[in-house]
C-alpha cells in the first residue's frame, strides 16, 4: 500500500535547445531561359530568408552542411525545355519536355548531401533560339532536410 504523498521538490533547471539550422529558397521565372551551359537567373524570389540563394547569379551556395532536397517545376506552352540540375559543375539530373498547342508540365527533384561551399543551380541545355519560343514558367526550390 502506498504511503502519504511527499513534499514537492525544487524546480529543475530549464535549458533551451539551440535552434535547428535552416536553409531554404524558392524562385520563379516567367519567360525564356538564357543560352545553354549557364545558371538560370530567376526574376522573382518567393522565399530566401537565410540568403543562401544568390538571385543575381541563380546559384545556391551551401552554408549549412547536410541533406537537401532540390526540385523544379516547369509549365510549357508552344515551347521546349531541357534543363539540368547541377552541383559544382556536375549534372545531377536532367529533364526535357516539349509542348505544342497544349500546356505541358515538367518537374524533377533530387536529394543531395552537401558540404559547406557546395553550389547548386538549374541550367538550360537548349540553345537560346530553341528556348525563346512559346511561354515557359519555372519554379526552382531547395531546402535543408537534415543538418549535419
Amino acid at each position: 500500500m502506498p504511503g502519504p504523498r511527499g513534499r514537492p521538490g525544487l524546480p529543475g533547471l530549464v535549458e533551451k535547445c539551440p535552434p535547428l539550422p535552416q536553409s531554404a529558397f524558392s524562385v520563379k521565372l516567367s519567360g525564356p531561359f538564357p543560352g545553354p551551359s549557364q545558371p538560370i537567373v530567376f526574376q522573382e524570389v518567393l522565399y530566401n530568408h537565410q540568403g543562401h540563394f544568390n538571385p543575381a547569379t541563380g546559384v545556391f551556395t551551401c552554408s549549412v552542411p547536410g541533406v537537401y532536397q532540390f526540385g523544379f517545376d516547369i509549365e510549357l506552352f508552344q515551347s521546349a525545355v531541357k534543363v539540368g540540375l547541377m552541383r559544382n559543375g556536375t549534372q545531377i539530373r536532367d529533364k526535357q519536355a516539349e509542348a505544342g498547342d497544349s500546356h505541358e508540365q515538367a518537374s524533377g527533384s533530387s536529394i543531395l548531401e552537401l558540404e559547406k561551399g557546395d553550389r547548386v543551380w538549374l541550367e538550360s541545355k537548349l540553345d537560346k533560339e530553341e528556348s525563346e519560343k512559346g511561354t515557359t514558367h519555372t519554379v526552382f526550390y531547395g531546402f535543408l532536410l537534415n543538418g549535419n
